[in-house]
């Protein structure tokens, strides 16, 4: 799914929510993201608020962030070129 604009995001996220909700029988507890803004609003703060979900911040662009996905890239590549022998 790819959105226009920012203001878009709400929308999507609370159909999105209502699916995995109605038809999957999952509660959403945590929303993390990386202050990327999206997720960052008056409407989704009060959103948050009514359902009860708990709004968190991953940290992004560190260095200690970056080296653990590169460590799991790093394991996925080794997996890989051992399954093709």
């Amino acid at each position: 799914m790819f959105l226009k604009l920012k203001d878009e995001t709400i929308y999507e996220f609370v159909k999105f929510s209502k699916e995995v909700e109605n038809r999957k029988g999952f509660s959403i507890i945590n929303i993390r993201n990386d202050h990327s803004g999206e997720f960052i609003s008056d409407l989704f703060e009060m959103l948050y608020e009514e359902k009860g979900y708990h709004h968190n911040f991953s940290t992004s662009r560190t260095p200690q962030q970056n080296g653990v996905v590169e460590r799991k890239k790093l394991v996925s590549l080794r997996n890989n070129k051992n399954n093709v022998k």
